[in-house]
């Protein structure tokens, strides 16, 4: 199956759709993916600090490695997902990852720090 980027409003990755796509040692700080569909994404060795998944439809994603640290996930739609060696801990402002109402009974934290 190819792989495919589509962007709505590129500018804060709002809207994105993504299939089949890995990135490796991205720099993500801050970055908006609300409303996002990522299906069969892996982020390895990205730092997603104060990242934003709110409202994301997330489906068999894995994040191998990342920084995770005040990240967003509130109201996500998660699916087999996989948090690998990530860091989910404290922010510099002692803020937490945010999981809110997110169903996370398909999600598996592996050796993940803060979870």
């Amino acid at each position: 199956m190819p792989s495919s980027i589509t962007m709505q409003n590129s500018a804060d990755n709002m809207d994105v759709v993504a299939h089949d796509q890995t990135f490796v040692d991205c720099i993500a700080e801050g970055s908006h993916f609300e409303s996002a569909t990522l299906t069969r994404i892996t982020f390895t060795r990205c730092d997603l600090y104060w990242a934003s998944f709110f409202m994301a439809q997330l489906t068999d994603v894995t994040f191998d490695r990342c920084d995770l640290r005040g990240s967003d996930f509130k109201d996500a739609t998660m699916r087999d997902c996989r948090f690998l060696n990530c860091d989910v801990g404290t922010d510099a402002l002692g803020g937490h990852t945010e999981f809110g109402d997110t169903d996370l009974s398909t999600v598996k934290f592996v050796n993940c720090r803060g979870r």
